[in-house]
């Protein structure tokens, strides 16, 4: 698994998840590599790793120079079948069956994957994607990864991006990216695809995950140094419910505006600065639908008006001729989640508030 750093510095330690599989996971073997250079990691000293069922464990830390942008890969040897419930992104090399942990020659196999070569771009594209950038957008990651912590250089500020599968998809690093080498600033991507503000996932889909107000206190207040919140969430609230989901699950819009509410006072409880993003355009069937769409309004009406530091991301991706609309260079196949030309110009306008914010 291959994710690219937004600070740098001399150690760096993973956080592997097991919280929702009901047995133990076992990993034979384990590394992390920068450059070229890999470095087996344990866990209390101990190389071969089982993580409970319910918990998520830390690796001990290894000394390894890393810089910002370089590509940390977590390598992990899982000695038997082991299936997976939490994973974090979208993109992740599986090699044939035997343990190439820390291989240079990694004999790619099952999994379809990016090849791994210097023009290789992160978030990686895939699925389409043209060198005009108007395909998906899939960051990599992968099962039980669930944090890197890089340490030894001193962030100035640690972002938390909150938010759904457009934040999911990468913009976040995208903006990590765009930073000053210098600026230490880590962008961390709590992003989770379908995920909600006010409700979790139902057991159709459980990789929709806890809503954002049920996994703060994990997903943001347990994040190491967190000193600013981006709440980047987009329509599932209320453009599932009826369609997807029970009908009965629709919020009004006063209690979407109070899960917003909720998680910027348990932010700033917390000591945290918070930025709000504006919800981009829907899908076309769904834009035609004066009820979501009119929610969507509201919605970012709220958003621009509140009185909180927000970041306009409808503005920045709509049709100029059609606003209820995504601009078709910044959209996805499916019209409603940003390209890479779209996560890169949301990426862009995020970076320029990160610096109006003098972090």
């Amino acid at each position: 698994m291959t994710v690219p750093a937004s600070v740098g510095g001399s150690h760096v330690r993973v956080e592997l998840s097991n919280l929702f599989w009901e047995d133990p996971v076992r990993i034979a073997r384990s590394a992390i590599g920068v450059r070229g250079r890999f470095v087996e990691v344990s866990i209390d000293g101990q190389s071969s790793i089982e993580i409970p069922a319910g918990t998520s464990r830390w690796t001990d830390p290894v000394d390894l120079t890393v810089s910002h942008g370089d590509e940390i890969v977590i390598d992990l040897y899982l000695p038997e079948s082991t299936p997976y419930t939490t994973a974090n992104g979208f993109t992740f090399d599986r090699s044939l069956p035997g343990d190439f942990v820390g291989s240079r020659a990694f004999p790619l196999g099952g999994s379809t994957p990016v090849e791994t070569d210097e023009s290789r771009e992160f978030p990686a594209t895939n699925t389409g994607t043209g060198p005009d950038g108007n395909g998906w957008s899939l960051p990599p990651g992968g099962p039980f990864l669930r944090t890197i912590e890089v340490a030894g250089a001193g962030a100035k500020a640690v972002v938390v991006c909150l938010g759904a599968s457009s934040t999911a998809m990468g913009w976040p690093q995208y903006t990590a990216a765009l930073l000053p080498a210098d600026a230490g600033i880590a962008v961390v991507n709590r992003g989770i695809a379908g995920n909600r503000i006010r409700l979790d996932a139902p057991s159709a889909t459980p990789s929709w995950g806890r809503a954002g107000l049920s996994r703060f206190g994990e997903d943001v207040l347990g994040t190491h140094g967190v000193t600013h919140l981006v709440i980047a969430y987009n329509s599932n609230d209320w453009s599932l419910p009826g369609r997807v989901t029970p009908l009965d699950e629709m919020p009004t819009l006063a209690q979407l505006i109070d899960g917003y509410r909720e998680l910027i006072d348990r932010a700033r409880t917390a000591g945290l600065a918070v930025l709000l993003t504006t919800v981009t355009p829907l899908a076309p069937d769904l834009a035609g639908d004066p009820g979501r769409e009119g929610f969507r309004l509201a919605v970012n009406e709220w958003i621009r008006t509140s009185g909180h530091e927000f970041v306009d991301f409808d503005v920045a991706i709509r049709s100029v001729a059609h606003p209820s609309l995504l601009e078709d260079r910044y959209a996805a196949p499916d019209h409603t989640h940003p390209n890479v030309n779209g996560s890169k110009r949301l990426a862009q306008v995020m970076a320029e508030a990160l610096a109006r914010l003098q972090l």
